[in-house]
């Protein structure tokens, strides 16, 4: 897959192309049905398929004091397009100049001339240029001028409640880990590197990696979460405690996990967590032999549900 970072770096493509454009936060299930139908658009007419999309979130520009929180990092992006069998990546920064552009501009110097376009596949809320002008309504009337093919793709629902990238971050912000995941299509997951915390985890007999964090992503509700651990591309099971360890006093966010039947040092690597289920809040013990009780059952429920969980 081919990575476009900037303007300035599309040539005049030969190939005529097939395109889809939005900010596709999450990727979810939603998005994949709408890129699915783009591939098969693009295999059936023989295009090269290109998604447009941004590296920020519009709303840094437009809209600053409502910024929504993103569901994955720019690399996790890049890494779920390329899995898909995008051929061409186009991410670049939505900047004032993407705000002002007059959607006709943006049809004609940018997806036809620049992008050789012949087919667009879009969602029905689809939005662009300057105001937000740019809609579904106007894209029929340019397709037919333009002469490019539009295919327009519903919205799509999951016990009829619309998938979208809104619902996920609320789920998230519930601690509602199955419906994420359902939405999404995959495990909703965290990809940070390991560095050393107060290692309090170590002092009671249940070692924890500490998570750097992006506060820029949409984190989970605090509390206890049955999760997946991939280190070196290898996957164990694990327990990870989101928030603030209220036992040991703690005021900043954390993500430590305990990885199961692992006791290697793993400081300094990337890890990935996968996000399964959630245990339970967290709570502020009385002492810490009451703490060890709860880890221990919090280990074996963890152990019954990913028995039943692999089936």
């Amino acid at each position: 897959m081919e990575v476009i970072n900037s303007l300035g770096e599309i040539g005049s493509l030969s190939d005529r192309t097939g395109i889809s454009l939005g900010s596709f936060d999450g990727l979810h299930k939603g998005h994949l049905t709408l890129i699915d139908i783009l591939l098969k658009n693009c295999r059936e007419k023989n295009l090269k398929s290109i998604i447009y999309t941004f590296s920020n979130h519009p709303r840094e520009i437009i809209n600053s004091k409502h910024l929504p929180k993103r569901i994955i990092n720019k690399q996790q992006k890049i890494d779920l397009f390329n899995k898909i069998g995008i051929d061409i990546l186009v991410m670049v920064n939505f900047d004032t100049f993407h705000r002002n552009i007059r959607a006709v501009d943006f049809v004609e110097n940018i997806l036809l001339e620049k992008l050789n376009m012949s087919s667009m596949t879009v969602g029905k809320d689809c939005r662009f240029g300057k105001n937000a002008e740019g809609d579904i309504n106007l894209l029929k009337e340019f397709s037919r001028e333009y002469d490019f093919e539009l295919a327009i793709v519903p919205p799509v629902k999951i016990e009829n409640e619309i998938i979208s990238s809104t619902a996920i971050r609320n789920f998230l912000s519930q601690g509602i880990i199955e419906k994420t995941n359902m939405f999404l299509g995959r495990n909703y997951s965290i990809t940070g590197q390991v560095v050393k915390g107060k290692q309090l985890g170590s002092k009671l007999g249940f070692p924890t990696a500490n998570i750097e964090i992006d506060f820029s992503l949409c984190l989970p509700k605090p509390g206890v979460y049955i999760t997946k651990t991939i280190v070196d591309k290898k996957i164990y099971n694990s327990i990870t405690n989101v928030g603030y360890n209220p036992t040991f006093n703690e005021k900043n966010y954390n993500i430590e996990t305990y990885v199961l039947e692992f006791n290697k040092n793993i400081y300094d690597k990337e890890v990935k967590i996968e996000f399964l289920h959630r245990i339970r809040d967290e709570i502020r013990f009385n002492n810490i032999g009451d703490l060890c009780k709860q880890i221990n059952e919090d280990v074996l429920y963890t152990r019954e549900f990913l028995k039943n969980f692999e089936v």
